[in-house]
């Protein structure tokens, strides 16, 4: 199985496909063109204007297959010219795909210096995050657990006399608990910059935000369980609508089910105060 580094991915919303995966591409294209000195660390820069690479001034970025049909309501092209810059991107909406279109969720990025073309780059946004760019082998995760299933896990915890959190920093490392607690303050902010958001979705549906609305109704509520039921909706409206939004959301594992789990743990800590490194464990083991 894989590390749960590969599970967990912080990005932009909606659509781990549609914006998750462009996002992370437009990211790399800038690496291989740095547009300025600011992009880059002092030593990139320092080795980069040595080698007097060109500067890019312009991009643009072709958008084929699905991510042409449905970009505008998914929002490829807004986290896309806020990754590369809203004044020097051009987001094209190609009719047509090519012949030779290698995957659905396939975009060319092209690097201007004035009217002459820098590098030209092919990228597959293949779900779940992940981008494959043409004519580079495809990077494979490394398995990091040598159990395939649960089954095995609980017999081997069972044999080492050892808990589900302590199997996993057997297999991560310790340093996984800080990786999870970056994962668990995302979801946490993006739920509470959901309930205090109000307004209509973008993508052209006119969908009303609803989870302050929700929140506030929990405290005009008498019976408990309806409370906790309500509070829980709250929190995972709140979290799906900051994904509507274009907001930065974790893919649990997706994008479209992003609400549920971060929902679920923040009723958990506010209401039996656990810390930051018990909602890690959660994640963990989750």
């Amino acid at each position: 199985m894989k590390s749960l580094r590969d599970l967990y991915k912080i990005g932009k919303g909606p659509s781990s496909s549609h914006t998750i995966g462009p996002e992370r591409a437009a990211r790399k294209f800038l690496e291989r063109v740095p547009s300025s000195s600011h992009t880059m660390g002092p030593e990139r820069a320092a080795n980069y204007f040595k080698n007097a690479h060109p500067q890019a001034d312009g991009f643009r970025v072709i958008l084929y297959g699905s991510l042409s049909k449905t970009g505008v309501g998914h929002g490829t092209d807004r986290v896309l010219k806020e990754t590369l810059g809203p004044d020097r991107t051009e987001i094209v909406f190609s009719a047509e795909d090519p012949a030779d279109l290698p995957h659905p969720n396939t975009m060319d990025f092209i690097a201007y210096k004035g009217e002459t073309e820098l590098l030209r780059m092919r990228v597959m946004s293949v779900g779940g995050g992940d981008i494959v760019i043409e004519g580079e082998p495809e990077a494979e995760a490394d398995d990091v657990y040598p159990e395939s299933s649960f089954a095995e896990i609980t017999q081997f915890c069972r044999w080492r006399y050892i808990t589900l959190p302590e199997y996993v920093e057997l297999n991560e490392g310790p340093e996984i608990w800080d990786f999870l607690k970056t994962i668990w303050n995302t979801m946490r902010k993006e739920i509470q910059n959901g309930l205090s958001a109000t307004g209509i979705l973008p993508g052209g549906l006119n969908v009303s935000r609803k989870a302050k609305l929700l929140y506030e109704r929990t405290h005009l509520l008498d019976i408990p369980q309806v409370r906790e039921l309500q509070l829980v909706c709250a929190y995972a409206f709140a979290a799906a609508e900051q994904n509507a939004a274009n907001g930065t959301v974790v893919t649990a594992p997706t994008c479209g089910s992003c609400g549920v789990l971060p929902a679920v743990l923040m009723y958990l800590q506010g209401k039996y105060h656990y810390s930051d490194l018990r909602m890690a464990h959660a994640l963990g083991v989750a």
